[in-house]
């Protein structure tokens, strides 16, 4: 498989400073616009999450802008192992504590075009190697917040601070049909989510509408075959329903083909099993409780192999448990010509985590999340290095989700291939809405290219 962004030329747009790249206002400007740029005021508040759990937004202020960024929280059951805690050891109150007292005093006067220095003012404010101290979100939603004002003082879109050429390419949106796992409550499918890429649309906006489609030929097709399907849904807007994964896959198959048919372009399917779940450390085995089984590890690697070439996935998130890099590099030796198998928990954005799965040959793909790693600097040189590697980007949004759009932004700055945000819900669509926004003013900008 190759993936490549197509050669783009100059945009225009109301985003870009008299048709000048943010680099070149800099240098014309001078140091009197730099002062512009300054931190002169932080603001926080609690808000609630997509789930309803209470999480931390914060806003920072320069002369003449205001970068807004709120907290996502992945659920209980399906926050990696390796990535960076949520918030301080005592929690979000904690956190906030240290927030008011170290955090806000420290990045106040700081240059918010400066992103690198205030993330590793973070780090250092922290040091811990994870964020043990003031937690993951904590570092997150101030990073974030510093290159959305930084973007809002320029007049300037947020991806345009972290790239230096004037093209861009779309991520296409993986879109989560059929949920289960952590996701879910009552009968569900063990498998997480069951998603749908539309990789023949010729457009961002083209493609949400296509997952749109499928997912509600889903909901239609559930109501046929449980008749005591009540259209529930799990965290993520996917549709929950008393299935196993075989099922699931099937249903989803039937809605794919439909929609693909009517709308005369390609859809593809995929599945994040969330295996850390699945895992059972002491019998080391992988439990499936909908089917009442168990798989060793050479079981699980036949079994997903089996529904790669059954139902033609394009897309293998998770297969294994987070610390079993060699039946990832199996399954990508055998299969990763044509899906990619993708590494979440295995890499946990953590950039030597990464590296050595690279090494190990264990995913063509991989999830990047700016909270498992605190900031923004560290999710991009994770992120850099697989480019550099030929490993493809999916920036990835949490289970519990705010409308804070940002991962769109970060999508299009670092050429991710796909951009995984749900379908459903104002929390999930803000994100792809965003996208449609940028797809529209920036009229060269394309999906990036999916060949194979």
């Amino acid at each position: 498989m190759v993936w490549k962004c197509g050669t783009m030329h100059r945009c225009s747009g109301a985003w870009i400073l008299e048709g000048l790249k943010y680099y070149d206002v800099l240098k014309e400007k001078g140091e009197a616009f730099l002062a512009d740029t300054a931190i002169t005021n932080i603001q926080y508040r609690t808000i609630f999450d997509s789930r309803g759990v209470e999480t931390l937004e914060v806003d920072l202020s320069t002369s003449k802008g205001v970068g807004r960024a709120a907290a996502p929280f992945g659920a209980p059951g399906s926050r990696g192992e390796f990535e960076a805690p949520a918030y301080a050891p005592g929690g979000l109150r904690e956190s906030i504590k240290i927030l008011e007292k170290i955090l806000i005093p420290s990045l106040v006067g700081m240059d918010a075009l400066e992103q690198e220095k205030i993330d590793a003012l973070l780090t250092q404010l922290d040091g811990t190697p994870n964020f043990e101290k003031i937690g993951g979100n904590t570092a997150a939603v101030l990073s974030t917040a510093a290159a959305k004002v930084a973007a809002d003082t320029l007049k300037i879109p947020m991806f345009r601070l972290f790239r230096k050429d004037e093209g861009g390419c779309l991520p296409y949106p993986l879109g989560n049909m059929i949920g289960g796992g952590a996701h879910s409550l009552g009968p569900a499918p063990d498998m997480q989510e069951h998603l749908a890429v539309p990789i023949g649309a010729r457009t961002i906006k083209q493609a949400v509408e296509i997952n749109l489609k499928v997912h509600e030929q889903v909901g239609k097709l559930l109501e046929k075959k449980d008749p005591g399907f009540a259209g529930g849904t799990d965290d993520e807007n996917a549709w929950t329903a008393n299935l196993n994964d075989v099922q699931a896959l099937e249903i989803l198959q039937q809605a794919v083909d439909k929609i693909a048919d009517k709308e005369g372009l390609e859809i593809r399917m995929g599945l994040d099993l969330a295996a850390d779940r699945l895992w059972d450390p002491l019998r080391k085995i992988y439990r499936y409780d909908r089917e009442d089984t168990t798989r060793t590890p050479q079981q699980q690697l036949d079994f997903l192999g089996q529904l790669i070439e059954q139902f033609r996935l394009i897309y293998v998130e998770d297969g294994f448990n987070s610390n079993d890099y060699d039946s990832f590099a199996l399954l990508n030796q055998q299969f990763g010509d044509r899906c990619l198998i993708c590494a979440d928990d295995l890499f946990a954005s953590n950039y030597q985590r990464t590296k050595t799965g690279i090494e190990k040959g264990a995913a063509g793909a991989m999830i990047i999340k700016p909270n498992q790693v605190g900031t923004i600097t560290g999710a991009k040189h994770t992120a850099s290095l697989a480019g550099r590697r030929g490993v493809k980007i999916v920036l990835s949004h949490r289970s519990g989700e705010t409308v804070d759009d940002s991962i769109a932004h970060l999508a299009v700055a670092w050429n991710a291939l796909m951009i995984k945000t749900g379908v459903k819900g104002g929390e999930r669509l803000t994100k792809l809405n965003e996208l449609i926004r940028i797809e529209e003013t920036m009229k060269e900008f394309h999906l990036i290219k999916w060949c194979h």
